[in-house]
């Protein structure tokens, strides 16, 4: 083979798209006894996702997509949209009624993903003990012991993430959102997970606190191989996070596609109406 066709291989190899970390196909949820019309008379059309024969919410219907390594998947939409029902079936809080989830070819299992929650205590962070011992309790289940090791480990990840050295040893319940939120983050960098879920990032933080804490989850989303799932209504956020978006309205994805392009000439009219409603 002469170098010209080497180099013709290794620029089609180059072309092939990594193979997607996780892969969701037709993922469906509903709650209530659900009826054979459930489906019909929800969605875009019926302009709701609760059935009016039967009372059940389609929380979310037939959603598919993929995430590959390195990559950050963006999905917006209002309250009672379906991300946090999607959310929860990504993290196995939910088993979701039809569909799939798999990593790396094969059924997610809860090993694989972790979530940074908006609040310590649903991500079961300790609210009165330190920053640096919550940190230390999940290297100590990763079959950390020896102290030294510990210590240094939990200083340099704690480090990393912005908290001051001086503010290690304070009890997580004297930490803001954002700061606490950066805890959860270097317990993620312990042990790193095939995905990293990210629930409404910037919630009920101050503008100033907000950029400061996208820069560090956009450096460490960027340096894992995980693949990364932000849900978020802040579209200004999920656009500086995530290089792709979907789109939720009544269970469904309605759009889809790379983030600048979907929030600078979205298509779908729900989508024009979110763009609009963040910039009046």
């Amino acid at each position: 083979m002469t170098s010209n066709a080497i180099d013709d291989w290794a620029d089609r190899d180059a072309l092939v798209p990594p193979e997607p970390v996780i892969s969701v196909r037709g993922l469906t949820h509903r709650f209530g006894a659900g009826c054979d019309r459930c489906i019909q008379l929800t969605g875009e059309s019926a302009g709701t996702n609760r059935c009016s024969v039967c009372g059940t919410v389609v929380a979310v219907y037939d959603a598919s997509f993929e995430v590959g390594p390195h990559e950050v998947l963006g999905v917006v939409g209002e309250s009672g949209s379906g991300k946090t029902t999607l959310l929860r079936c990504l993290h196995l809080d939910l088993r979701p009624e039809s569909g799939s989830i798999r990593v790396g070819g094969h059924p997610l299992q809860r090993s694989a993903v972790m979530m940074v929650h908006q609040n310590a205590l649903a991500a079961g962070l300790y609210p009165r003990l330190a920053a640096e011992s919550n940190v230390a309790e999940r290297l100590l289940g990763r079959g950390a012991r020896a102290f030294a090791e510990i210590h240094d480990r939990t200083t340099e990840l704690l480090g990393e993430l912005g908290l001051r050295p001086e503010r290690h040893t304070d009890a997580l319940m004297t930490f803001s959102g954002g700061m606490q939120q950066r805890v959860q983050l270097a317990r993620a960098l312990v042990d790193p997970p095939t995905v990293l879920l990210l629930d409404e990032p910037t919630t009920g933080l101050d503008p100033s606190v907000q950029a400061d804490l996208l820069d560090v989850v956009q450096r460490v989303t960027q340096s894992l191989e995980s693949a990364s799932i932000v849900v978020s209504h802040d579209l200004a956020a999920v656009r500086v996070l995530a290089s792709r978006i979907i789109v939720l309205h009544h269970g469904r994805i309605v759009e889809e596609g790379i983030s600048e392009q979907v929030l600078e000439d979205p298509q779908h009219p729900y989508t024009q109406l979110l763009v609009s409603s963040r910039l009046t």
